[in-house]
């Protein structure tokens, strides 16, 4: 009996406590606020704004080209009028497009041609893949005003819609806009009409259309200087400078190899490439001052200099030529930003963004071994909005001894030549950091 009562007041115990642990939890739950609707802007989309307006009907048909083969309310034109959505479009009008395919036709579509041949054309002649890459590489996800725009040398890349690596989504093709103080550019294009507001962003038109950065087939620096026969010098330098170096995390002053940096992707370069008629006039005065000193004949000297430029550019790869040598001049012609607390070549100037005043200067990756390096001083001629010249001078001269930066520039001969990770210049004389 008297266990049954033991185990009867356990028993009460136990529910007496349940109840106890049941009344203590027994709270009103707390009460959050209630997670708001977004509220969405009304009115027309970018893609309606455009449609409405006739100065754009020239674009509106390029945005119906990219669509070709969409499901309905699918394609750009969707996106582009979707109201749950910010974005920012790059367009041009029809004054632009005109120009657009003028040169896509080869001139077989004249400027004067009745607005019917130019929407044909559009319509049937521009590949959809090309006017889809067109359109996305002008879609910029947010709003963008230009007064939001950024004027420091040389710009502030924009990622654009076009996914460059389907793995990685958020790796996409930048657009890099510019304020200015006399005129703002998309890439080298100059902004043209006043920014035009829809319901879900902001549309800014420029001069023609901005083409997309060469990314099929696969364009990189390294392309451009192998395929360009006028640059075999500079490729024989690069490869002269690489030696010892491996990948893009190299050993050595500036630590990495030149050749595959130029080839890197994913990275936005400005390179200044000497053409071979600089570097043979380097070469000529090199050898020629060396035999002078040692012979004091001018005519042995004009005779091994003449040698050394027939050699050609395998003359960069013998022993008269240091690889610390090569390695600093390459490195001289490669711009370089410390926006990451170091300096590194993650720049892409155009012509465009350099200043028309004298005495203006860039960094290079000569900087990441010597920080207080002046640099290179650069100028732009620009006939209105269009740069006309283009030059650079180094600090070294040649003959050694002269002031910084009193050498003659070294000019521009082709500029603005574009690759998926950079930008460059050719240019007729070779720049000494010394």
């Amino acid at each position: 009996m008297k266990k049954i009562f033991k185990t009867l007041n356990f028993s009460l115990l136990v529910i007496l406590s349940g109840i106890f642990f049941l009344t203590s939890c027994n709270k009103d739950l707390e009460q959050f606020a209630p997670i708001p609707t977004p509220t969405y802007p009304t009115g027309s989309g970018i893609a309606a704004t455009l449609a409405a307006n006739s100065n754009y009907s020239f674009y509106n048909a390029l945005i119906t080209r990219a669509d070709s083969g969409a499901a309905a309310g699918t394609g750009l034109r969707a996106t582009l009028n979707d109201l749950t959505k910010t974005f920012t479009l790059f367009t041009t009008d029809n004054a632009g497009m005109k120009l657009f395919v003028n040169s896509q036709s080869g001139g077989l579509v004249p400027l004067t041609a009745p607005d019917a041949t130019f929407l044909g054309f559009i319509g049937a002649n521009v590949p959809v893949a090309s006017a889809a890459g067109i359109v996305q590489y002008h879609m910029v996800g947010q709003k963008f005003t230009a007064s939001s725009f950024g004027s420091a040398f040389p710009n502030y890349p924009l990622t654009s819609q076009i996914i460059l690596d389907p793995a990685q989504p958020f790796v996409r093709m930048p657009i890099f806009p510019v304020k200015g103080t006399t005129y703002s550019y998309v890439n080298t294009m100059p902004l043209t009409t006043p920014e035009i507001v829809a319901a879900n962003g902001v549309i800014h038109t420029t001069f023609s259309v901005v083409a997309p950065l060469p990314a099929k087939p696969l364009v990189t620096l390294r392309t451009l200087i192998n395929a360009d026969a006028s640059l075999t010098y500079f490729k024989a330098a690069i490869a002269r400078a690489d030696s010892g170096q491996v990948g893009i995390s190299g050993v050595g002053p500036f630590g990495l190899q030149f050749d595959s940096l130029m080839n890197y992707p994913v990275t936005n370069m400005t390179v200044l490439a000497p053409n071979n008629t600089a570097f043979q006039t380097l070469i000529f005065g090199l050898v020629y001052s060396q035999v002078l000193a040692a012979t004091g004949s001018t005519s042995i000297a004009t005779t091994q200099a003449n040698a050394a430029v027939a050699a050609g550019p395998a003359f960069l790869n013998t022993n008269n030529v240091s690889t610390a040598l090569m390695r600093g001049v390459v490195a001289y012609h490669i711009l370089a930003s410390n926006n990451t607390g170091s300096y590194k070549p993650d720049i892409r100037a155009f012509s465009v963004n350099f200043s028309p005043t004298v005495n203006s200067f860039a960094k290079t990756l000569v900087n990441g071994s010597v920080a207080a390096h002046p640099g290179i001083m650069a100028q732009a001629t620009f006939t209105g909005p269009v740069v006309t010249g283009f030059k650079f001078t180094g600090m070294g001269t040649f003959p050694p001894g002269g002031a910084p930066f009193s050498g003659t520039a070294a000019n521009a001969t082709s500029w603005d030549k574009m690759a998926l990770n950079g930008v460059l210049h050719v240019i007729d004389r070779v720049l000494l950091p010394q």
